[in-house]
């Protein structure tokens, strides 16, 4: 009898069911901090709209719409509008080229050990914020309540805007660890598949600004520049943006053989924007574009500079 009773009791298991395999390597993961080349993946395709969660902003008017680099929103802040950009990903080297940051005090515990930092200063108008990475690589973004409709709209205090796009970043840093960041897939002869820094020279610039200055080049790609803001540079850069109205200051003008918009500022500033094919899935007229700008803060005519750049870089854009 008790051989039996023994014997029947050899099937039953006491103890703790093993682990599963998949969830321990997730925890893992999550202790572990994040960089942002892992992250994001290939960083020239990155649709920065799978990272804003627009139905968490109070009175939007326009967007979201996703650009080469960004992803832009308006909305109505006190009444006022205020045009907000998240993207795109920056080096440590771009982050700080103008102020020092630092994390935001009393900023939300992040997973991944994600950071948001601010610069040294805020000023009433604007607001830039940075989701920081293990390597410190950073997604930027701002807000401007410089109104292009009503010019003479006050600026809205730095203290009004910059809890707003901290909120859209503490978003953003949500879809980054749940591994939520999309992707733009280019169409043949996109600009988005063209390295900015790569279609014209160092020389061939250098020759039109009047100093040979090295390209600056973007984890992006799609822009570069050759020299430093606030002295003599030259900047290009690729976007996507809705048809330039007629009324917006602009004088057309047939560049490198396309037509452009060109812009004249102060004394040192002027710019062009051409615009190539019809942004695939538009619905307002959005198309790629090509816009140069130029300064020359020692002398000199920056719309020659801008024209003579124009010329060497227009004819070589995709058709």
């Amino acid at each position: 009898m008790l051989v039996t009773l023994l014997g029947g009791c050899t099937g039953v298991v006491i103890g703790k069911p093993a682990p599963d395999p998949a969830a321990l390597a997730k925890a893992e993961e999550e202790r572990l901090p994040l960089n942002g080349a892992t992250a994001f993946g290939e960083l020239t395709t990155i649709d920065y709209c799978t990272l804003l969660d627009a139905s968490k902003l109070k009175d939007v008017t326009e967007g979201p719409r996703v650009s080469l680099d960004n992803c832009y929103v308006r909305v109505q802040l006190d009444g006022q509008n205020a045009d907000l950009w998240l993207g795109g990903v920056l080096d440590a080297q771009s982050r700080i080229e103008y102020a020092s940051t630092t994390e935001i005090p009393d900023g939300p515990e992040l997973k991944r050990r994600l950071t948001i930092e601010k610069p040294t200063s805020d000023y009433d108008g604007s607001c830039y914020r940075y989701l920081v990475f293990d390597d410190e690589l950073s997604l930027q973004a701002n807000i401007s309540s410089y109104d292009t409709v009503d010019v003479s709209a006050p600026e809205i205090s730095s203290e009004r805007l910059c809890p707003v796009i901290e909120d859209v970043l503490e978003h953003a840093a949500t879809a980054v660890v749940e591994k939520r960041v999309g992707h733009l897939d280019f169409p043949a002869g996109s600009l988005g598949s063209v390295d900015a820094c790569g279609i014209v020279s160092d020389t061939e610039i250098g020759a039109h600004l009047g100093t040979v200055e090295p390209a600056r080049k973007t984890l992006t790609k799609h822009s570069c520049r050759w020299g430093r803001s606030g002295s003599n540079y030259v900047s290009l850069y690729f976007s996507v943006d809705k048809p330039t109205p007629a009324d917006a200051g602009y004088v057309p003008e047939t560049l490198g053989g396309r037509q452009a918009m060109v812009w004249v500022g102060s004394g040192t500033y002027c710019s062009a924007l051409t615009t190539l094919k019809p942004w695939p899935g538009a619905k307002d007229g959005e198309a790629e574009t090509v816009s140069i700008f130029v300064s020359m803060y020692s002398g000199g005519d920056p719309c020659g500079v801008m024209r003579n750049v124009a010329n060497t870089v227009f004819p070589r854009l995709p058709a």
